[in-house]
This record gives structure tokens, C-alpha cells and sequence, in this order.
């Protein structure tokens, strides 16, 4: 063995930022290839800025400085897009691979579960990010929305600390979630209500005080205020909320805690049982049908050498010999074949005792 063979490199394993990087483009082809999820996450926060704006756009808001309705409502669908990307796409998407058996695969390769999710979520700040630059955008084209370059620094930070909070949430939430066709109705469900109470459709000064304290516990109403004030130019400040960021990041790793502890990687749930068992019962009357085929076109030849039913006479109808068959041997006719006995013919002698 020469010393070049001796001394072969081992191919080493990819580094974990590399497999990151790699499973955020995976995710992202997925994204771009899936024409429904596209359309929920980047394209249903641009219908609702379009539409509402539409109907409000010589709208002014007194309380917050006399300032066009489009410059409040562009962060709240900055907000809204955020949240639509990174909990309920998350719930939805998560949910599916779950049911889909996708998770379950995933921890029998050598890729380690962690660096799968990080990717996973990686992506989806991406595309969160992509959609709110985009909706951005559209509002200052289409609807002359002024955006203050001063709060962008502050805005980012919000933007980060929100995505971290609202994947974890999605992640927690998910274990809760029993099947995949349950993800859309539960992530909907929760959030919407959210947003209406939380300064993200409309404003809320005029809500009564005890549903403004109830919006405050959760992070949608600090984050999407954070955003507002951030691009108000008369009422507006620069300065980061210390209050919500704090709240933010007590979400955040609280769900974060809870999905590292109760996250399930099998699916499992409401139903399941009964869900599994059905293709095994489908199997089954499968593989009896093929048998059942497989039989009846044997040819006759296939068929030599083994006994056959003899069958059953019908009532009032004597039993005949069946043509081809040939019937069984008894032991008596064996003894009638061969001769009696000497016991039971004379013309046999009988020997002595």
C-alpha cells in the first residue's frame, strides 16, 4: 500500500452553518414551487393594504396627529404580514410535515433535527422580511405612504425580536394542533382576533379599557404599536419601546421552552389511530382480491394433485358420482378388494389356537 493510499482524506461532515444555509435554500424552493403558499404568505397582506387603504384613503386619524390613515395602516399590515409568515404559515406547514411523516424521516438521517429547523425558520424570517419590505413599498408607490429613514434601525430590531417570538409561538402552538386539516382553523382562529383587538385593522382608542388591557398581555398589540410609532411623523418616536420588546422576548422564550419539551416529531393525535388503521384495512381486501384472481386464472394442470371438494347433494337429490373424481378409498373396501377375513368365509380354514 503506497503512503498516498495510507494517508486518503476522510471527507468530513458539512459544517452546521453550511447545512443551515443549504436547508434555507431547500425551504425557499419549496416556497416558490407551492403556488398556495406563496399566495398566503406574500400576497394576502398586499390585498388587504390594497383594499382597505382603497376604501379609507382620504381618511385622517385625529387622535394620532391628524395623520392619513395609509401611514397607520402600512406598519399594521407590516405587522400582518409578519404574523402571517411566521405563525400561521409555521403552524400550517409544520403540521403538514408532521402528518406527512416528514419530521418522523427527517431524525433517521444524518442530518441533526435542530439544523432541519433552524433552516426552517431561517427561511421564514426571510420571507417575512421580503413581505414586509414589499408591502413597504406599495404603500409609499400606490398610496404615498411617507417612510421615516431615522426609526429604520429601531424598526429592524422589532422586526427580529417579533419574528424569534411569533416562530416560537407557532412551534408551541403546533403541539397542541391534532392533525394538519385542524392547522389553518386553529392558527386563523387565534390570531384573528388578535389583530382586531390589537391596533392591527383598526385603531383602538375608542375600545373599552378592559379590552385594551386584555390586548396588552399578549405580544401582537406591543409589536404592532411599536411599528406605528416607529413611522409616525408627528406623534412618532425613534427610540425603541423598551416595555414591548421585553414582552416580546417573555413570549418568545417561553414557547421556545415549552416546543423544546412537548414538541412532537411523529404524528400522532385526535384521530390518528383511526387513521392508521385504514389503509391496513384496505390492504387487506386488496391482498384477498389478488389471491382470490391469482387462483381462478391457475389452469387445470396447476390444479393436479389436489383433493377437491366433494360437493354437497341437494335435499330430495341422490348423491351420484361427480365426473372426474375420483372417490375416496375406505378402509372396508380395501378389505373387499383384497378378500374377507377367515373369520367371516367357511371355505377358509381357521387356524388352531
Amino acid at each position: 500500500m503506497s503512503s498516498a493510499e495510507s494517508h486518503r482524506a476522510v471527507p468530513r461532515r458539512p459544517s452546521a452553518p453550511s447545512l443551515i444555509v443549504a436547508q434555507v435554500g431547500y425551504q425557499l424552493r419549496v416556497l416558490v414551487r407551492s403556488p398556495l403558499g406563496s399566495f398566503a404568505t406574500l400576497i394576502v397582506p398586499l390585498m388587504v393594504l390594497l383594499a382597505v387603504n382603497l376604501l379609507y384613503k382620504d381618511t385622517r386619524l385625529p387622535s394620532r396627529g391628524d395623520i392619513p390613515y395609509t401611514q397607520f395602516f402600512t406598519p399594521a399590515m407590516i405587522a400582518f404580514a409578519v404574523l402571517n409568515a411566521c405563525y400561521t404559515s409555521v403552524i400550517s406547514q409544520v403540521t403538514l410535515a408532521r402528518d406527512e411523516g416528514i419530521l418522523k424521516r427527517i431524525r433517521c438521517t444524518p442530518l441533526p433535527p435542530w439544523i432541519y429547523m433552524t433552516g426552517r425558520l431561517c427561511s421564514t424570517g426571510l420571507v417575512a422580511g421580503v413581505s414586509a419590505v414589499v408591502v413597504v413599498a406599495v404603500g409609499a408607490w400606490v398610496y404615498d405612504f411617507e417612510v421615516i429613514w431615522a426609526a429604520v434601525p429601531a424598526v429592524l430590531l422589532t422586526l427580529a425580536v417579533g419574528m424569534f417570538c411569533f416562530c416560537a409561538v407557532a412551534l408551541a402552538v403546533t403541539v397542541l394542533v391534532p392533525r394538519a386539516d385542524a392547522a389553518f382553523p386553529v392558527a386563523w382562529g387565534t390570531i384573528l382576533p388578535l389583530c382586531f383587538i390589537s391596533d392591527v385593522f383598526i385603531p383602538m382608542e375608542g375600545a373599552p379599557g378592559w379590552l385594551r388591557d386584555v390586548a396588552s398581555f399578549f405580544p401582537v398589540r406591543g409589536f404592532a404599536d411599536d411599528l406605528e410609532t416607529a413611522f409616525n411623523p408627528v406623534h412618532g418616536s425613534h427610540a425603541l419601546q423598551a416595555g414591548h420588546l421585553e414582552l416580546l422576548a417573555v413570549w418568545g422564550v417561553a414557547a421556545a421552552a415549552f416546543a423544546l419539551v412537548a414538541f412532537r416529531w411523529e404524528p400522532g393525535g385526535g384521530g390518528g389511530r383511526r387513521e392508521a388503521g385504514a389503509p391496513r384495512a384496505a390492504f387487506a381486501l386488496e391482498r384477498a382480491r389478488s389471491l382470490f384472481v391469482e387462483r381462478a386464472s391457475q389452469p387445470p394442470s396447476a390444479l393436479e394433485g389436489r383433493a377437491l371438494p366433494r360437493p354437497v347433494p341437494e335435499a330430495g337429490r341422490r348423491e351420484g358420482p361427480v365426473p372426474g373424481h375420483q372417490p375416496a378409498v375406505t378402509a372396508t373396501e380395501v378389505e373387499r378388494i383384497e378378500g374377507p377375513a377367515p373369520a367371516e368365509d367357511s371355505s377358509v380354514p381357521v387356524e388352531p389356537a
